[in-house]
C-alpha cells in the first residue's frame, strides 16, 4: 500500500497540478502544455510516492483511480477535468481501446489492463459501461470540488480551449507558442 501521508510544499515550489480526465479527452496535450508552463508532468506514475517529489504534474487514468488518495495527499493541488463531446469521445475510446498494447512491455501492459479495471471496470470497451464511467467520472469530480472552483477547472481542449483558460487557472503567463494538440 502506498503512504498517501500529507505533502508539505516546499516554498517556491509549484502546487501539485492533476489532470483527471478520462482517455481520450485530451490528456497528451494537457501533459504537453504542462510541461510548456515548466511543470515536471509525467503520464500514467506507478506510484503515488513519485508524485510531489519527482514530480509535480500527473494526467490521465490513473490520477482516476488514485483521487480521493491524491487529494488527502496533496489538498492545496489544482485538478483540471478534461472533457469531450460524448459521441467523438466514444468513437476515439472505441478506436483505441481496441487496439493492441503489444507495444508496451509486458509489465506495463499488467499495470495498464488493471488500471482500466479500475477506471472503466473493464479491459475492452463497451459503448455503455463507457457512457456511464464518462457521466460518473465527471459527476464524482464535480461533486468532490464544488465550492472549490479555484481548485477545479474544466477543460475542453477538443472544442478549442487552451492556454488562455488552463493560464488564468494556474496563475501563469500565456507562453508565446501554440497550445499543444495531440491526437
Amino acid at each position: 500500500m502506498t503512504n498517501i501521508s500529507t505533502y508539505s510544499p516546499q516554498p517556491n515550489r509549484k502546487k501539485m497540478v492533476f489532470g483527471c480526465g478520462l482517455s481520450r479527452t485530451g490528456n497528451k496535450s494537457l501533459g504537453r502544455a504542462l510541461k510548456i508552463l515548466g511543470y515536471n508532468q509525467i503520464k500514467y506514475p506507478e506510484s503515488i510516492d513519485e508524485l510531489g517529489t519527482v514530480y509535480d504534474a500527473a494526467v490521465d487514468i490513473t490520477v482516476i483511480a488514485w483521487l480521493d488518495e491524491l487529494d488527502t495527499k496533496f489538498p492545496d493541488a489544482k485538478w483540471i477535468l478534461t472533457v469531450r463531446e460524448m459521441e467523438q469521445w466514444l468513437k476515439s475510446c472505441e478506436s483505441w481501446f481496441n487496439r493492441s498494447l503489444d507495444h508496451y512491455s509486458p509489465e506495463k501492459q499488467l499495470y495498464m489492463l488493471e488500471i482500466r479495471r479500475q477506471v472503466y471496470g473493464t479491459e475492452q470497451f463497451s459503448r455503455e459501461i463507457w457512457q456511464d464511467v464518462y457521466r460518473c467520472n465527471f459527476d464524482r469530480v464535480v461533486t468532490k470540488f464544488s465550492g472549490g472552483e479555484d481548485r477545479l477547472l474544466i477543460f475542453n481542449i477538443c472544442q478549442g480551449e487552451s492556454w488562455s483558460k488552463l493560464c488564468k487557472f494556474l496563475g501563469k503567463t500565456i507562453p508565446d507558442t501554440p497550445f499543444p494538440r495531440i491526437v
